[in-house]
């Protein structure tokens, strides 16, 4: 897909508490406006000071003003508009052909060109945990369209660029987690055992029993408290895909653990592929972990 260079963005409320949004987004795949009383022949002929005094009998002037140009958005944005709203944890974003069609309910609607998405263009989702609260507060707009104040960057988020200093902190933590493969491979294998067991404890797993006690030919024995999950750990200072395989099958064994993380700072061979609730952290994976973790200076420290 082409990057998008709308001639606009606005946010748009799919009905009262967004009871439209199922019916719009997933079924209809048009925009659709309230505003009932909102006489349509009035609307395409461009009576908007008509359709503002409509509204003087039972709002305030200011409110009155309000709705008129609202529904003066719907009506007059052109197909190059991007329309915006929240649904089910995402952003979702389309473009709408410019006929307005009047309902039987009085309501009016657009037809999506193509189809609403909750993705940019290289296929991302657009989840609202990863978007900026800038953006995502548009949502509590008490009306039912608004331009959006963060326009560039909702496109950029579209179009799936990245602002120049998130790209510098990305490159920034990929850098550091490559610096951190070669001070993983020189811990001893007690520090080694150490470090993964304060990675999952800062993941919120707890440890069962005492370190490498918790059963035979096991390392960690962990309990996740909130869910009741228990997993087994095996780690490996080196190791080879003959080794993986055979605690694999040991895991299988397992009647009470659902999760196995076998964890090697250096392989040799190539593994089989991991079944579903079978996890392998290579050197690379598990710098990640460190550095989401909070553990880089811990690891420094240890090679100091």
């Amino acid at each position: 897909m082409k990057p998008i260079n709308p001639s606009g963005i606005y946010f748009i409320k799919l009905g009262p508490g967004g009871e439209w949004e199922e019916r719009c987004v997933e079924q209809e795949q048009t925009i659709r406006l309230g505003f009932n009383d909102a006489n349509h022949a009035d609307c395409i002929a461009g009576n908007w000071e008509k359709i503002r005094q409509s509204y003087l009998t039972s709002r305030t002037a200011g409110k009155a003003t309000e709705f008129a140009n609202q529904i003066k958005l719907f009506y007059t944005r052109d197909a190059q508009t991007v329309w915006v709203t929240f649904y089910a944890n995402h952003m979702w974003w389309c473009f709408a052909d410019e006929k307005v069609v009047p309902q039987p309910d009085g309501t009016k609607i657009r037809k999506v060109v193509g189809q609403w998405s909750n993705k940019d263009i290289a296929g991302k989702p657009l989840s609202l945990d990863s978007l900026s609260g800038k953006l995502t507060q548009v949502r509590g707009f008490r009306g039912t369209i608004c331009g959006i104040k963060e326009l560039q960057y909702a496109v950029d988020r579209i179009n799936g660029k990245l602002s120049p200093s998130v790209s510098i902190a990305i490159e920034a933590k990929k850098t550091l987690e490559m610096s951190l493969l070669s001070l993983i491979q020189n811990l001893t294998w007690g520090d080694f055992e150490i470090l993964v067991d304060l990675v999952f404890s800062q993941a919120g797993w707890q440890r069962v029993g005492v370190l490498g006690k918790t059963e035979k030919d096991w390392d960690l024995d962990l309990l996740a408290p909130v869910t009741g999950e228990r997993a087994l750990v095996q780690v490996k200072s080196r190791s080879d895909g003959k080794e993986f395989r055979r605690y694999v099958n040991e895991f299988r064994q397992s009647k009470q653990h659902t999760r196995l993380f076998f964890i090697a700072h250096s392989i040799t061979g190539d593994l089989p592929v991991s079944e579903p609730y079978v996890n392998f952290v290579g050197p690379a994976e598990l710098a990640e972990l460190v550095v989401n973790a909070g553990l880089s200076a811990w690891l420094i420290k240890k090679n100091s």
